[in-house]
């Protein structure tokens, strides 16, 4: 308050002293009385029941009237009150709101001068007070211009001769730390009138008619506070209530028509957009205003979703920062930031602006609301108001579709709220993918507890953002590549890389299926396989990973990029082995867990080619993905290693999108250095020298590779005439389709021998039956090898040709390229053996003309000596009394004999660089001998990278044996 005092009776303040000298005793409030009237008489305050009081919910009172008078004490004309009050503070109830702008204002200057406007004048103070003997003065009250950080003022002119003349203000606040209702302080209140009471008669009608508002809650009385304190006891305040609560009424007749507008800065289909989301109010100038907002819940298009790249260089802003329920300057940092925000209210003569900021979250689950939160803060720094709200966004975790919640909004009328989000290549939203109309829906609740409004609003997507057409579905093309390491050397260890790219616009991308090159294969045993639950979880141990991948997630042209590791697991999904692709969600603030695709790794059985499929997730934490680019990189050491065919091969992705769609894509792979790789395959046979008419005859093949040359790609042998096919066995073969359905359904005549092979590929060996099968027209029929181990099922076919002259022979054209330690046939004598035999086997030289091709193309031709044996002796060693030696193999700096010996004895391997190996046998038996190189051979092979070397068997009998000491010469070759 700025008074001015121009003078003091001696009688009256004499009469204000006595006043003040019994004051301290009991200062306060006798009566306090508020309402909305239908006049301005005493009664409307007092009557009981109220029958003069306005009730009608969101009307327009003709007054409101506040009346409080102070305790006195008797004497001099009719008692002084107990002290002097200084300062005075009104709340109304929630929702009862004074409008300002509804009349013309007053400036300070023209009430302290000339006076104020009659147009300006918005109600009367009655003032009753002991210094004036008892009597009740009545005084204009203008509508100010307010001070700098008011929303209003309201000012009174208060001229008494002789005793006062001053300018008295109401000033107006919004108390926007709590609920929002509005207040009046009147401070530093003349003391020299000894004030007994006062009652304020405000117009509720004033102006355009809307001065005053009722609240537009039905909910009970609404109760208006009073605090005083006084000059003798200042900042002690007394509080009290009106004693004659009176609630609104009629809430059922209060206008509630609200409208929504939601204008995509965009409308073209998969793009960041930046939305303004207006919600309008209309304001009714007539007898019944609109209804307050008291819930707004609106749901986004369907399709239109929160946006990765929006992350980008984003903090939240805490519920600390933005301070609801205080009046500490919010401190929201401007990283926070994702848009704007205006409110238009009629109550002040502009809107008022801000930001909207993202919010902490307080929960991991998208759909209640608290992981995604915006925070709203609009400000009118000019008239001392903060407007601070939080709302609560929910993220459909099936659809991403996005609800806001805005709950117990302030009861405070506004034409507009105008939501603008941040637009642009990190807009926080993307438009839906389909085209067509992309419809916003709401259920906004009036504060009469009405059935709630649902205003609709749409907006058409298109292609290109100027109505451009759509096609009636998204198109679904998308890119790979296969980026190759150079130089992509044959049989070597290299890291592999799978691309996949998808446009803007593009339909989302929703199940992979990748199969390998032929021969592009991992050392699954250099890997400890993650188990579950850990490869559920993406938890896998760093013993377990393979690889990396990299995808980026988003609408528009800065997609978000994310970073995971790839590990290798056990069985999964039906597969031998599979892929836990763990990618850590962490996108600016948000640190949503962890992303885990499971993947399945599947062996063709025909070629042993790598297919690996899987389902890609679509939709985390409600957020829709949007994969742009998703790249798989294997690059763990000494895992995964290149084909040995320099062929012309490929990689083939199937590709399935969200709807359904498919395509086919293919990228070329190719290796050289083919003719560097070395080829020195094994194949020895043996028979056994028991034969008959009714068990046929045997024969067991084995084949042996060293590591690190190139793979074998297809055998083909000539038996000898002694060893020809069993017809009647042949005549039992398995049809085609019966095998096909179930080799097991079979007739047991067509099943023949058995199959063992072991791969350095595979922790364990893999072996199974071999079956003779009928194809149709086929003069006759195939060998199928139907191996099987650690999940993984591999069918080896072999053509089998008989001439003329009844020589049977076998070609397994199709072996994949697949590093081979050793493979072994076995097909046993017996009733049903594959088969026969010409004469007796024991005494003869069997030799089976020998041709094995390398997939580098490398070829080795031989004439393979059958080794008879009889009850496990070897016949060929016995008949000449000589050692044999029945295959060799190098493995690093180890040399391995297999030595047939003709009886008991002493057996020696020795040769120049070789540490001599001795051992004694007491029988005719098959022998190992391990032969490892000297130091000065190993310091030959480091130099010359290869060494070659005549290693020598010598074999000794006991002395009692009549054979002769004999040898045998090889040649071996030992690698760096």
């Amino acid at each position: 308050m700025r008074a001015r005092i121009v003078g003091c009776a001696l009688l009256v303040c004499a009469l204000s002293g006595a006043s003040a000298s019994i004051a301290a005793a009991d200062f306060g409030v006798s009566s306090f009385q508020a309402g909305t009237c239908v006049s301005n008489t005493p009664k409307c305050t007092y009557s009981s029941p109220p029958a003069q009081f306005y009730t009608q919910a969101a009307g327009h009172p003709q007054f409101g009237i506040t009346d409080f008078a102070f305790k006195t004490t008797g004497g001099l004309l009719g008692g002084a009150p107990d002290g002097n009050v200084k300062d005075v503070r009104v709340d109304l109830p929630p929702g009862l709101s004074t409008n300002p702008e509804a009349l013309p204002k007053c400036a300070e200057a023209q009430l302290a001068g000339s006076g104020c406007p009659a147009n300006t004048q918005v109600g009367t103070e009655e003032l009753t007070g002991y210094a004036i003997v008892g009597a009740t003065l009545s005084f204009p009250i203008y509508n100010m211009v307010p001070p700098a950080g008011r929303p209003a003022e309201f000012g009174i002119r208060v001229q008494i001769p002789l005793l006062v003349d001053a300018e008295v203000y109401l000033v107006g606040g919004i108390s926007w730390n709590s609920d929002y209702h509005e207040y009046f302080t009147i401070s530093d209140i003349p003391n020299s009138v000894g004030l007994i009471e006062s009652r304020l008669i405000f117009n509720g009608q004033a102006g355009d008619g809307t001065f005053l508002t009722m609240p537009s809650t039905c909910s009970g009385p609404q109760t208006t506070t009073l605090q005083v304190d006084s000059y003798q006891s200042p900042g002690q305040f007394q509080t009290y209530q009106a004693s004659t609560p009176v609630g609104a009424d009629g809430c059922g007749s209060v206008p509630f028509h609200p409208t929504i507008n939601v204008t995509p800065e965009t409308t073209q289909a998969d793009t960041p957009d930046g939305v303004t989301v207006d919600l309008h109010v209309p304001q009714n100038p007539g007898s019944i205003n609109s209804a307050n907002l008291e819930d707004a819940r609106v749901a986004l298009p369907v399709g239109m979703s929160i946006n990765p790249p929006g992350a980008s260089g984003l903090q939240f802003c805490t519920d600390t920062q933005l301070g609801i329920g205080s009046t500490r300057p919010m401190s929201c940092p401007a990283a926070a930031q994702i848009g704007s925000l205006s409110i238009a209210t009629p109550v002040l003569p502009e809107p008022l602006s801000g930001a909207i900021y993202l919010g902490e979250k307080q929960s991991d689950d998208p759909a209640s609301g608290q992981e995604y939160r915006i925070f709203l803060d609009a400000e009118s720094p000019a008239h001392g108001i903060s407007v601070r709200l939080q709302g609560a966004i929910a993220a459909d975790p099936d659809t991403g579709r996005l609800t806001a919640t805005f709950a117990d909004n302030p009861q405070v009328p506004f034409s507009d709220f105008i939501l603008r989000f941040n637009p642009g290549a990190h807009a926080p939203l993307a438009n839906p993918l389909s085209c067509g109309a992309a419809q916003t829906v709401t259920s906004l609740t009036p504060y009469t507890g009405e059935p709630a409004a649902t205003p609709l609003d749409s907006f058409l997507v298109d292609s290109d953002g100027h109505h451009g057409a759509c096609p009636v579905t998204p198109p679904f093309q998308l890119t790979q590549s296969t980026p190759a390491q150079h130089p992509a050397t044959a049989g070597a260890y290299s890291p592999f890389t799978l691309n996949l790219a998808r446009a803007d616009g593009q339909q989302y991308l929703g199940r992979v299926s990748t199969q390998l090159p032929p021969g592009l294969l991992g050392a699954i045993p250099s890997v400890a396989l993650c188990g579950e639950p850990r490869a559920s979880q993406g938890t896998c141990a760093a013993a377990s990973k393979i690889g990396t991948a990299t995808v980026t997630a988003g609408a528009g042209p800065s997609p978000y990029a994310f970073s995971g590791d790839v590990f290798l697991t056990g069985p999964y999904g039906g597969a031998p082995y599979g892929l836990t692709i763990a990618v850590p969600a962490v996108a600016g603030p948000y640190n949503l867990g962890t992303v885990v695709a499971r993947a399945t790794i599947n062996v063709d059985p025909h070629d042993a080619h790598l297919i690996i499929a899987s389902s890609l997730p679509t939709i985390f934490k409600g957020i829709p993905l949007r994969l742009r680019t998703v790249s798989i990189a294997v690059d763990r050491h000494d895992f995964i290693f290149n084909p040995t065919s320099c062929a012309a091969l490929a990689t083939t992705t199937a590709l399935t999108s969200t709807g359904a769609a498919t395509q086919t894509l293919s990228s070329p792979f190719q290796v050289g250095g083919c003719q560097t790789l070395a080829f020195h395959p094994g194949l020895g046979a043996t028979t056994d020298s028991r034969t008959s008419r009714a068990n046929g005859a045997s024969l067991d093949v084995k084949v042996t590779a060293p590591a690190h040359e190139a793979n074998i790609r297809s055998v083909s042998v000539v038996l000898p005439k002694q060893l020809p096919a069993r017809l009647t066995t042949i005549q039992q073969a398995c049809l085609q389709a019966t095998f096909a359905a179930n080799p097991r359904s079979c007739p047991a005549a067509s099943l023949v021998g058995q199959g063992t092979a072991s791969t350095p590929v595979l922790p364990a060996p893999l072996s199974g039956p071999a079956y003779l099968v009928s194809h149709g027209g086929a003069g006759f029929p195939s060998l199928e090898i139907l191996l099987s181990g650690n999940g993984v099922n591999v069918d080896l076919s072999g053509s089998i040709n008989i001439s003329s002259q009844g020589v049977t022979s076998s070609t397994f054209a199709a072996v994949p390229d697949v590093p081979i330690s050793s493979f072994e046939l076995s097909l046993p004598a017996g009733p049903h053996s594959a088969l026969a035999a010409n004469g007796k086997l024991c005494g003869t030289q069997l030799r089976m003309p020998t041709t094995i091709v390398a997939h580098s193309g490398a070829q080795l031709n031989q004439s393979t000596l059958i080794a008879v044996t009889g009850g496990g002796v070897a016949c060929t060693a016995i008949s000449t009394g000589k050692v044999k030696l029945v295959r060799h193999r190098v493995t690093g700096h180890t040399l391995t004999l297999t030595v047939q010996t003709p009886s008991a004895g002493r057996v020696r391997a020795s040769g120049n660089h070789l540490e001599a190996v001795k051992r004694k046998v007491t029988k005719a038996t098959r022998v190992t001998l391990k032969v490892k190189l000297t130091n000065a051979g190993l310091s030959l092979l480091r130099t010359r990278g290869q060494l070659k070397l005549r290693v020598r068997v010598g074999f000794t009998p006991v002395a009692a044996a009549h054979l002769r000491t004999s040898k045998v010469l090889s040649t071996v070759r030992f690698k760096r």
